[in-house]
């Protein structure tokens, strides 16, 4: 789409030419604009003007491409003349586009009436032009009626974070390090560039000078759109190609394994579907489910780019036509916290190009969409809305408004701003992490045959179950063997399968959703609430009931043994207070599907079936929370 590299990566550029005949250049100026380069065509136009300044066929080309590339007083200069020679008959989106030019310099009263004529001379209300023209006369009116927000309060981002180029697509995360994109100039070393520049990621210490942020920068792409999970423990993140003058990205991710990032892997196709742009990936909590928030222009949805939530497991998900319209959606984050999701859009009435806009999740459904003002809006364009996930008060925007830096001309270039919200619905907060808390029960989480401690009439273990899981991982190829053994062919082959989509997917899912529920834990705790947790423990038939009832009283320990020391052991003080209570109701064989094999000689439906492996688990069943 024409507009990507507006959304995704803001550059700028300048080249330099020789003297050729006012043809040649009007001809070359061509050329750039049907590539949609409209630097270029802008350079050879304003060459041929200054040969011959009637030549009045680049009008409409030049205000285009000065429009395009929000240069939003010459674009109205160049579109008026369109009009006073009379060819907007040629040209019928004329009167719209200088309509949303004057908003975009605040003004509103101006821009009203013109839009007021383009809809007057086109009445067609299922033209895409007049729906837009449509809503870009409520932007206007809900400009001229509005006031300030007094929510949130702004502040510009110094030169330690913002510089000449474009900054933007800012991530905080809970020790308030900064990541960002920025568009540097070439150095000579990059194989990928667009226009002269290309997007790297950086990283900012609380605000503090910026560094490179080497670990996914890569000469050969354009690196844009960092996010990370709740953790910390997984990033995605855009991966971009010059084609044919255009940015198409893709979704890429990486995992932290001992401290270290590994290597970037494509994600798959239901985050990436061929011949489309997916981009802007952020991750999110969302009716019980992990995913990436994304924005695509893949088939099913309703516009240009539309916001699509894909869960790691499962299929992707439209957001509906209450957030997406028939423009671009662009730059999602989704606050599990608050249950809000915020993005941009230039479709919804707004103040300017891009707005800031966000809609509740209640009750089953999206809420109506609401523009989120000024200071937030400007007559620009305002993107990028993300916030800390352990404070939904405190965050980031990027904006090419006025007072923004730039290499040239005022409105060239984003930079990022920090926003505070001054107001605060705690009990939205504390009703939106109880209920994301819930949706995660019951959580199962497996064990390896008479682990942990195996061979032991103990009721506790020094482990958590962050050691065991990795232990149990380890052996999943054994599991694969063993459970496939007596199989041949196809039964064989469906027999690996299915052994190693429940390590891959079941036992991976559930120390995934115990991270989760420990930093879930920790933000409740924190609101001054007094929880509640029942356990579970379930074992297979192997041993006694006597033996039974102790191993799974080992094997909840080893899970509030992670639980206690989950992130420097914050958690043991809220036990010691009281404000945390975990409810042990061990199980034995009375509880043990009676389908799983007892017989100690039948190792492969006793130990490494997948019923069987499924027996040995424990349950974090329930939650009771008390402000």
């Amino acid at each position: 789409m024409k507009k990507i590299v507006v959304i995704i990566l803001f550059s700028l550029f300048h080249f330099s030419g020789n003297a050729q005949s006012k043809f040649s250049l009007l001809n070359e100026g061509h050329y750039y604009f049907e590539l949609q380069d409209y630097f270029s065509a802008i350079y050879f136009y304003e060459l041929a003007l200054q040969k011959d300044s009637t030549i009045d066929e680049i009008w409409n080309p030049l205000a285009q491409s000065y429009r395009m590339t929000y240069q939003y007083s010459k674009a109205i200069r160049y579109y008026n003349k369109v009009l006073n020679l009379n060819q907007d008959h040629k040209y019928p989106n004329t009167l719209l586009f200088l309509g949303m030019l004057h908003k975009n310099i605040s003004e509103y009263q101006k821009a009203s009436e013109l839009l007021h004529q383009f809809l007057d001379q086109h009445p067609s209300p299922s033209d895409y032009w007049y729906r837009k023209g449509l809503m870009e006369l409520k932007g206007s009116e809900l400009a001229l009626n509005s006031k300030e927000d007094n929510q949130y309060t702004i502040r510009h981002l110094d030169n330690n974070i913002n510089t000449a180029v474009s900054d933007f697509a800012p991530f905080v995360n809970t020790k308030g390090e900064l990541y960002y994109s920025s568009m540097d100039q070439d150095d000579g070393l990059a194989t990928e560039v667009y226009l002269g520049h290309r997007s790297r990621l950086k990283v900012s210490d609380n605000e503090e000078a910026f560094r490179p942020y080497y670990v996914f920068n890569d000469l050969d792409v354009h690196i844009a759109n960092l996010s990370f999970n709740e953790e910390g423990t997984k990033a995605f993140f855009s991966k971009c190609k010059n084609r044919q003058n255009q940015l198409w990205c893709q979704v890429y991710s990486s995992h932290l394994v001992d401290g270290l990032w590994q290597e970037a892997q494509l994600m798959d196709q239901r985050f990436n579907p061929l011949n489309s742009q997916n981009t802007q990936p952020q991750w999110g909590l969302w009716q019980g489910q992990e995913g990436l928030f994304i924005s695509s222009d893949r088939k099913g949805g309703l516009g240009l780019l539309d916001l699509w939530f894909i869960p790691f497991k499962g299929s992707p998900k439209h957001l509906g036509n209450g957030i997406n319209t028939s423009g671009n959606e662009v730059s999602p984050f989704y606050h599990s916290y608050e249950q809000v999701l915020y993005f941009s859009s230039d479709f919804h009435p707004g103040y300017g190009g891009y707005d800031l806009f966000f809609s509740t999740w209640k009750n089953g459904g999206w809420s109506k969409v609401q523009n989120l003002n000024t200071p937030l809006n400007s007559a620009a364009n305002d993107l990028y809305y993300v916030s800390r996930l352990d404070s939904p008060q405190l965050g980031y925007f990027s904006s090419n408004r006025i007072g923004s830096k730039s290499i040239s001309f005022e409105s060239c270039c984003n930079d990022i701003y920090a926003f505070h919200k001054t107001t605060k619905c705690s009990c939205i907060e504390k009703d939106s992490l109880e209920q994301a808390i819930r949706l995660q029960l019951p959580l199962s989480l497996y064990f390896h045959n008479d682990e942990p401690n195996p061979k032991s009439r103990d009721s506790t273990t020094t482990l958590g179950y962050d050691q065991t899981f990795p232990s149990y991982m380890d052996l999943k190829t054994l599991y694969v063997k063993q459970f496939s053994s007596v199989l041949a062919g196809r039964s064989k082959n469906q027999a690996e399968i299915q052994m190693g989509e429940f390590f891959d997917l079941t036992v991976s899912q559930g120390f995934d959703q115990l991270r989760l529920f420990a930093i879930q834990l920790e933000n409740l705790l924190s609101l001054n609430a007094k929880v509640e947790i029942g356990i579970k423990g379930f074992t297979s038939p192997l041993n006694d009931s006597d033996y039974n009832y102790l191993l799974a009283k080992r094997r909840i320990m080893s899970v509030k043994n992670y639980l206690l020391r989950y992130n420097n052991s914050i958690l043991k003080k809220y036990v010691e207070n009281g404000a945390l209570i975990f409810v042990e109701l061990p199980l034995g064989e009375t509880q043990v599907n009676t389908e799983v094999s007892d017989n100690p000689n039948d190792r492969r439906n006793s130990v490494y079936s997948v019923k069987a492996a499924r027996e040995r688990r424990i349950e974090i069943q329930s939650i009771t929370v008390e402000f």
